[in-house]
C-alpha cells in the first residue's frame, strides 16, 4: 500500500517539475546527434549535360548538399560511399589505399564526354591533387563531385601536374 501512495506522489511531482522520461534509445540517439561530425556531399554533372546535348539528364544535381555523418579518420571516399548508399546511387571505383579513383557515379562514367572527361572532387572549393581516399574529413567540409569534360578546366580546376 505504501508503494502505491509513493507512486501517486512521484507522478505529479515529475509532471510539475517538467521532467521527462526517455527510453534508452531516445537518450543515446540525442547524445549521438550532439556529438556527430557532419560534412555535405554534392554530385553535379552540368558539364556532361552541356557536352552531350541529349536531354537525357534534365537535372544536373544528382545529389545536392546531402549531410553525411562521419567518424575520425574517415575520408572523402568514405563520405561518397555513404552518400551513394543512402541515396541508392550507383558508383564505381578502382584502386585502393590513397589511390582510389572514381570511374562513374549514377551511371555517368569517365570518357563519356571525351578523352579529358571524368569525375573530380573539391573540398571547401579546393581541388586536392591526391586521391579521394587520401583526404581526411573535417567538421563542416563541403565536398563537391563534379563531372569535367576538359580535365577540370571547365569546373575551375586548373591542372597543375606535368
Amino acid at each position: 500500500m505504501k508503494r502505491f501512495f509513493a507512486a501517486l506522489l512521484i507522478i505529479p511531482v515529475a509532471l510539475f517539475c517538467g521532467c521527462s522520461v526517455k527510453s534508452a534509445d531516445e537518450y543515446y540517439k540525442e547524445t549521438e546527434a550532439k556529438t556527430k561530425s557532419v560534412v555535405t556531399v554534392s554530385v553535379n554533372c552540368e558539364k556532361a549535360i552541356e557536352y552531350q546535348h541529349d536531354g537525357e539528364r534534365v537535372n544536373p544535381d544528382i545529389l545536392k548538399n546531402y549531410e553525411v555523418s562521419f567518424k575520425d579518420g574517415d575520408t572523402v571516399f568514405d563520405a561518397l560511399k555513404t552518400a551513394c548508399k543512402n541515396n541508392k546511387l550507383q558508383f564505381e571505383y578502382n584502386g585502393s589505399g590513397d589511390a582510389v579513383y572514381i570511374k562513374g557515379i549514377d551511371y555517368l562514367y569517365e570518357f563519356e564526354c571525351g578523352d579529358l572527361s571524368g569525375w573530380e572532387f573539391s573540398v571547401n572549393g579546393e581541388f586536392p591533387s591526391v586521391g579521394c581516399n587520401a583526404v581526411k574529413l573535417s567538421e563542416g567540409d563541403e565536398i563537391k563531385w563534379l563531372y569535367t569534360c576538359d580535365l577540370g578546366a571547365d569546373i575551375g580546376n586548373k591542372y597543375k601536374g606535368n
